[in-house]
C-alpha cells in the first residue's frame, strides 16, 4: 500500500502536463492571456461557421527574451514549443507530443495565424485576442434555469440515424462560481480529456484543444433533468447528443470488451522496436504489461504517463508499448512516435506494429478478439498467461481515473509478488 500511496501523489504532477515556471532566480512571471478561436469550418450555404475557441496564455518575465505559451483546457496546461519564424514573419510553435503546430504573427492588437496538421496536409485559419475572456460569447437573456447535475447517461448518433444506434456516453461536468464549465464525456473507448467552457441560461458550451482533439459541445438543458445538443470533431462531422441526469450511469465494464479466442491463454509476439528496429517481445519469468497504442491517440498519452510511473516502481515488470500508426512502413511513422516518447521521456520500449486499420491488432497479436479501443492493455503473468485486457482508458480528467490508478497499482504489484 505505501507504493501506491507514493505514486498517487507522484502522479498528482502529471494531471496538468506541464506547470509553468519563473524563469531566473528572483524573477516575477507575468501571465498575458489570450482568446483563441481556430475556425474548422468557414460560414458557407447559409451555414454557420465552426468555430473552435480556447485560451492560450504566456508567461515572460524580465530575463526572457521570449515568453512562453501554453495552450489552457481547464486544469490542463500544454507546453508549446518556439519551432523558429518563416520569411514571412510568422512565429512557429509546435504543439507537444503530436503532429501539430500553431503559428502566428502579429496584426495590430491581435495574433493571426493558422493551426497547422503537417500529418494530414491541412490547415484552419487561427486568432488570438489579448484578453482573459469566457470561452464563448453566450450573451443571451438568462431564461429558467435548470441545475447542472454532475453526471448524465447520453447517447451520441449521427443526424438522421436512430437513437438506438448511437454510442453510449457518460458526462461529468462541474459549474462553478464564475459561470465556466468543467468536466469530461466518456465512451466505451476513453474519454475527450479535459473540456472547459461556460454556462448562460440553460446553454452550456465546452471544448478542447491539444493538437489532436479539436471538439465543441453545444448543450442544452431542459426539464425533468434532459440534456440536448451536439458534438463538433474537428472539421470533419457532427454528433447529435442526447440524455439524462444520471448520477449512478455506468458503461460496459473495460475488462469484458476484448479477450482472447477460446482455449488460448498465452500471448507472444517479436515486433521491431520503432527507432532501432530491433525484434522484442516479453520474456517469459517477468510480468508484462502491453499497450496497444498510437502516438496519434491522447488517451494514450495519458495512460503512458501513469505506465511511465508504473514502471519506476516495479522494475520486475516488462513494460512494452505497442504502436499502430498513420503509416504502414516504420520509416514513414518514425518522426510522430520519437516526438511523442521523447517528450514524454518513456523509459519502456516502444515497438512498430504497422497501420492503425480495421483488423490489424488482431492479426498482429494473434489470439486477442474484439479489439475496439486506442488504449488497450493487456497483463501477462510470469507464465505469459492473460491475466486481464482493459480496453480503453479514463484519464486525469475524469472521476474514474483515482479508483483506475488505485485498482491497477494493486494488480501489478499482485503480479510482481506472485
Amino acid at each position: 500500500m505505501k507504493i501506491i500511496f507514493v505514486l498517487i501523489l507522484a502522479l498528482a504532477a502529471w494531471v496538468v502536463v506541464a506547470q509553468p515556471r519563473a524563469a531566473g532566480s528572483g524573477s516575477i512571471p507575468r501571465e498575458v492571456w489570450f482568446h483563441a478561436e481556430i475556425t474548422l469550418r468557414p460560414a458557407e450555404n447559409g451555414q454557420k461557421a465552426w468555430i473552435l475557441p480556447f485560451d492560450v496564455v504566456s508567461i515572460s518575465s524580465s530575463d526572457e527574451a521570449r515568453p512562453a505559451f501554453f495552450v489552457v483546457n481547464g486544469l490542463e496546461r500544454l507546453p508549446l514549443s518556439f519551432a523558429g519564424s518563416t520569411p514571412e514573419g510568422y512565429e512557429r510553435y509546435e504543439i507537444p507530443y503530436f503532429q501539430g503546430e500553431l503559428i502566428w504573427r502579429k496584426e495590430g492588437r491581435q495574433l493571426a495565424g493558422f493551426w497547422m496538421r503537417p500529418d494530414r496536409g491541412t490547415q484552419y485559419p487561427l486568432a488570438l485576442s489579448p484578453g482573459k475572456l469566457a470561452r464563448f460569447a453566450l450573451n443571451e437573456a438568462p431564461v429558467k434555469q435548470f441545475k447542472l447535475e454532475q453526471r448524465y447517461a447520453l447517447v451520441q448518433y449521427e443526424p438522421g440515424s436512430p437513437v438506438e444506434k448511437g454510442r453510449r456516453a457518460i458526462a461529468t461536468l462541474t459549474e462553478h462560481s464564475d459561470g465556466t464549465v468543467t468536466g469530461s464525456i466518456m465512451t466505451e473507448s476513453g474519454d475527450y480529456r479535459y473540456l472547459a467552457g461556460n454556462r448562460s441560461g440553460n446553454r452550456i458550451h465546452l471544448s478542447t484543444f491539444n493538437g489532436i482533439f479539436a471538439y465543441v459541445f453545444e448543450l442544452e438543458l431542459t426539464e425533468n433533468g434532459v440534456i440536448r445538443g451536439r458534438q463538433l470533431l474537428n472539421a470533419s462531422s457532427e454528433l447529435v447528443i442526447s440524455g439524462k441526469v444520471d448520477l449512478l450511469a455506468k458503461l460496459a465494464d473495460p475488462t469484458g470488451i476484448t479477450g482472447m479466442k477460446p482455449g488460448v491463454k498465452r500471448l507472444g509476439f517479436s515486433l521491431p522496436h520503432y527507432k532501432t528496429g530491433e525484434l522484442l517481445g516479453p520474456e517469459l519469468g517477468r510480468p508484462a504489461v502491453i499497450q496497444i497504442m498510437g502516438s496519434w491517440c491522447p488517451n494514450c498519452l495519458d495512460e503512458s504517463i501513469a505506465f511511465k510511473q508504473f514502471q519506476a516502481a516495479f522494475p520486475e515488470v516488462q513494460f512494452f508499448g505497442i504502436a499502430f500508426e498513420r503509416s504502414s512502413e516504420r520509416e514513414e511513422a518514425f518522426a510522430a512516435v520519437d516526438k511523442f516518447v521523447r517528450g514524454l521521456d518513456l523509459g519502456y520500449p516502444v515497438l512498430f506494429a504497422g497501420r492503425a486499420a480495421s483488423g490489424a491488432v488482431e492479426k498482429v497479436l494473434e489470439g486477442l478478439v474484439g479489439f475496439q479501443s486506442y488504449p488497450t492493455t493487456i497483463y501477462l503473468d510470469r507464465q505469459g498467461e492473460v491475466r486481464k485486457i482493459y480496453s480503453g482508458f479514463y484519464g486525469p480528467g475524469t472521476p474514474e481515473y483515482e479508483p483506475w490508478m488505485q485498482e491497477t497499482l494493486a494488480f501489478i504489484e499482485k503480479l510482481q509478488s506472485e
